[in-house]
């Protein structure tokens, strides 16, 4: 059952479900690996919608855009992120360093020390890690990146370092300490390598990372546009914690996700069709390209009662800066970053080029409660 346009402010908005048909049309045969580019270029760019809303609503609730950072991991759909998730999405480094450390290096909005400390921490578990696996095919206690992670904040930079490689060279000792007949030649060039290593990375990493800190701003908007699943999420100053906010993204493939594509059903016969249902702010921009792209209903009342936006940046505007999200101007007051505006944006003209009218129709109905 459809709802007419107009009936209430919640139309085309965050607050409401749609069921979305996409119909090839009658003169292109879409192959299957179109029908899949399609569908997952329209999850990915639902998904980095809602990222960018609550992006933008920390930064509208005062949260500094230096704590707000993306990682240069796309999160993979093969894992499921129980063991990640199972306690909840915020992280501790006196329990979750090694979770923190797994999720990639961070890149904030604007820089920030901090997280400048805690790459350069990370770099060097890293190459650690790889000595260690490479000579005993084991890995480092997570101990010891927990221990060094509290050093970083409570001491330096300089003090973590050494707190990291002393815990290495003692495990290290202890592995070979329980041989029958311990190689003590190659024990002792194994510490000197934990050794060299460690010295290079106290030349080379925190500079690297200060140097790449000034261009904090591109950094993250490269990586964000660049990566189909990015990680985002909020370092915390109080207690050096780190939140995912799009964990539910990640935790049981998205299953519990409240606003993930839902796909109802694809029909192969001639023409193609793609049914799915949508919400959140992902809602509003389908209705801004159907409005703007495709044939829809503009009968002169229609348009007098509305403000339907004419550019994509007050598009953006209406559906991130308002809190109900809606494509529709009401009057409400907004709150839009720039620099959200303009990754969602590049995001909206990715939604653009897989809708293409040439190649679909589309159309919009909005789901109405069973009981209504």
């Amino acid at each position: 059952m459809k709802k007419r346009v107009g009936e209430d402010k919640n139309m085309y908005s965050n607050k409401e479900t749609y069921e979305v048909t996409l119909n090839s049309v009658s003169d292109i045969n879409m192959s299957n690996w179109q029908i899949t580019r399609t569908l997952d270029t329209i999850t990915m760019v639902n998904n980095k919608f809602v990222i960018l809303a609550l992006v933008n609503d920390l930064i509208c609730k005062g949260v500094e855009k230096k704590n707000i950072f993306v990682t240069d991991k796309s999160f993979l759909i093969s894992t499921n992120y129980r063991t990640y998730y199972e306690k909840g999405n915020v992280f501790c480094g006196e329990n979750d360093a090694v979770k923190m450390y797994s999720l990639g290096k961070y890149i904030s909005m604007e820089p920030n020390e901090d997280i400048c400390k805690i790459n350069s921490l990370f770099e060097l578990y890293q190459k650690l890690n790889s000595i260690v696996n490479k000579h005993l095919r084991s890995r480092i206690r997570n101990e010891y990146l927990a221990n060094a992670y509290l050093a970083l904040f409570d001491y330096d930079v300089e003090y973590a370092y050494n707190i990291l490689a002393d815990g290495v060279k003692q495990q290290v000792n202890n592995t070979f300490e329980r041989y029958l007949t311990p190689d003590y030649k190659k024990l002792q060039s194994i510490i000197d390598e934990i050794s060299r290593k460690v010295e290079k990375c106290r030349k080379t990493a925190i500079s690297k990372y200060e140097k790449n800190n000034i261009k904090s701003k591109e950094r993250f908007n490269y990586t964000f546009n660049r990566f189909d699943r990015p990680i985002v999420g909020v370092y915390k100053e109080q207690g050096h914690l780190v939140e995912i906010i799009n964990y539910d993204q990640m935790y049981k493939n998205g299953e519990e996700a409240n606003k993930q594509i839902k796909l109802n059903c694809i029909t192969k016969n001639s023409p193609v069709m793609i049914a799915f249902l949508v919400t959140g702010p992902m809602v509003g921009f389908l209705a801004y390209l159907m409005y703007r792209e495709h044939k829809v209903n503009t009968q002169p009342e229609w348009e007098n009662t509305f403000d339907i936006p004419q550019t994509d940046e007050n598009a953006v505007e209406n559906i991130l800066g308002c809190e109900n999200g809606s494509l529709i101007d009401y009057g409400q007051e907004k709150k839009m970053d720039s620099q959200v505006s303009e990754l969602a944006k590049s995001n909206l003209n990715k939604l653009q080029v897989v809708t293409n009218r040439r190649i679909l129709h589309m159309e919009m109905n909005i789901e109405l409660d069973k009981n209504s």
